[in-house]
């Protein structure tokens, strides 16, 4: 059960920081605006974000100046990095809704009040990782992942009827589909998390279930968010080595 717990930290570690930089030049190379907001989003809520708040840990009975500076760059990246899902969604899917930037406006000003509250709460030092102020950061940054993967479903199943008339190419509609279950996943592996931290108030990857089921669902959302870049052949119709349309063409 810990070689699977931690197969599925390190595909869904892998995958973003993989996934999150390839954006990131997409981005630089085509100056689109989604790439580059999504690009951010996958890299400071998984590999910067995440990864430095499990260094913060690490390093928490050896070095407490290091261990505090990690967990406060952490909280700057899980910020920067829902805040910008949250404005990818709207962009993308919600740009001409009349409740669209109210919605993004309200949950990043909520997530500034919890990191805010949070750290005045629990600190950077042997941290507690508890109270309404950290359980209300959790639940804006999992309502973000909700969203995005309803939209991202929506869209999917919007395009896959349209190509079954031939309206539109059905390899974007699989790529909508797979980043849609990639985030639910993303959201169900962070609900557990949130909803042991509530009941328990101890950490979910002290329990070898809830840590399985978290790991499991890392490993899903790596899997999708991979598949959405690079759609299996046979959703493709291609030979292996054959070119694969952008989702910006």
């Amino acid at each position: 059960m810990e070689i699977l717990r931690w197969i599925g930290f390190g595909a869904f570690f892998v995958s973003s920081l993989a996934i999150g930089i390839r954006l990131l030049q997409l981005a630089r190379r085509t100056a689109q605006i989604p790439e580059l907001l999504i690009g951010v989003s996958v890299l400071c809520i998984g590999p910067i974000g995440y990864g430095l708040s499990m260094l913060a840990f690490a390093f928490r009975g050896s070095s407490t100046v290091l261990s505090a500076t990690l967990q406060g760059s952490s909280f700057v990246a899980l910020f920067v990095g829902a805040a910008s899902q949250y404005l990818f969604v709207w962009y993308v899917y919600r740009r001409t809704s009349r409740w669209g930037r109210p919605v993004v406006f309200a949950a990043i000003t909520l997530m500034a009040l919890s990191y805010a509250g949070d750290l005045m709460m629990n600190g950077l030092v042997d941290r507690i990782q508890g109270g309404i102020a950290h359980t209300l950061g959790q639940l804006v940054r999992l309502l973000g992942f909700a969203w995005n993967s309803f939209e991202s479903l929506r869209m999917g199943w919007t395009l896959r009827q349209r190509a079954q008339l031939g309206l539109a190419d059905p390899i974007l509609s699989h790529r909508f589909l797979f980043w849609g279950v990639g985030a639910g996943a993303a959201f169900t592996g962070t609900l557990i998390h949130t909803v042991v931290r509530a009941a328990t108030g101890g950490s979910a990857m002290e329990l070898p279930v809830a840590s399985l089921i978290i790991s499991v669902c890392g490993l899903t959302a790596a899997c999708c968010m991979w598949m959405a870049f690079h759609p299996p052949s046979a959703l493709t119709g291609r030979r292996k080595g054959d070119a694969v349309p952008s989702t910006t063409d």
